[in-house]
């Protein structure tokens, strides 16, 4: 295993690149307020067939963030071009958690040929999914969650995200080491992505996963992507929240297996 530190634009990126040089690289984005531990299960189970990278987003983990002067999204997907060239990785298939499902995106429209085939577990497409005088709201949003206590906070964002006690225990951790104000920025930031429309990024291999129990938007955002993709595969991963990969990695790693198997 070969890990370390790369200096970025945005802050020092930590990551983790193991496996064997047999098959398409893969790395993984992980979710808002979380580190590459989030997939340590995909790591353990994928290392012995291909090369895998793992990586904490900048402010997340051990990365520093710094210039956060344009949307978290893009410039995390800057973030990873840089850091894929400092690895020399030409091109890979994205594994895109929620948050990281829009990274992955963003990167995908700016530097198109590094990408092989893209998973989103789960991720909702880049577009305009509401009028842009939702945007008002946005900010009235962001101050009602920033009432609720550190606490609190921290407490609910594992409860509502996972079905496993010790993921619940592991999301409460990780959000409350970046602290509300950032995870409330970024979640901001977010909420803009599915507001302002967004071009379609070039098609590739698509594989949509969601859990069983994640929450109703997320679910038939996830089987409306497939439908406007054909070509695309879709999976529900059961007894699994919003985290499929922690509650479930078992379904999880055969689904995503079979995936890349058919690349």
């Amino acid at each position: 295993m070969k890990k370390g530190i790369i200096s970025s634009a945005y802050g020092d990126i930590h990551y983790k690149l193991s496996g064997i040089d047999s098959g398409p690289t893969l790395v993984f984005i992980h979710g808002v307020g979380m580190d590459h531990f989030t997939f340590q299960e995909q790591l353990t189970s994928l290392e012995q067939h291909s090369k895998v990278l793992v990586w904490d987003l900048p402010g997340h983990g051990a990365s520093t963030l710094e210039n956060y002067h344009k949307r978290f999204t893009e410039l995390s997907a800057e973030c990873l071009n840089e850091l894929m060239e400092a690895l020399q990785i030409s091109q890979a298939v994205l594994v895109g958690q929620s948050l990281g499902s829009m990274v992955t995106q963003h990167f995908q429209l700016n530097f198109p040929g590094k990408v092989m085939a893209v998973v989103h577990a789960p991720g909702i497409e880049l577009k305009s999914h509401m009028g842009k005088w939702v945007k008002m709201l946005v900010p009235i949003f962001i101050f009602l969650m920033g009432l609720i206590p550190e606490k609190m906070f921290c407490s609910s964002f594992g409860k509502h995200r996972a079905v496993k006690k010790e993921v619940q225990d592991y999301l409460a951790s990780t959000i409350g080491k970046i602290g509300k104000k950032l995870a409330l920025k970024i979640t901001a930031d977010m909420c803009y992505d599915l507001i302002d429309p967004s071009p379609n990024p070039p098609k590739v291999p698509l594989l949509i996963i969601y859990g069983e129990k994640d929450l109703a938007f997320i679910r038939n955002a996830s089987k409306a992507w497939h439908k406007k993709e054909p070509s695309s595969q879709c999976a529900e991963i059961p007894n699994a929240n919003h985290i499929a990969s922690q509650d479930n990695p078992k379904h999880f790693n055969k689904t995503l297996k079979a995936f890349l198997e058919g690349l």
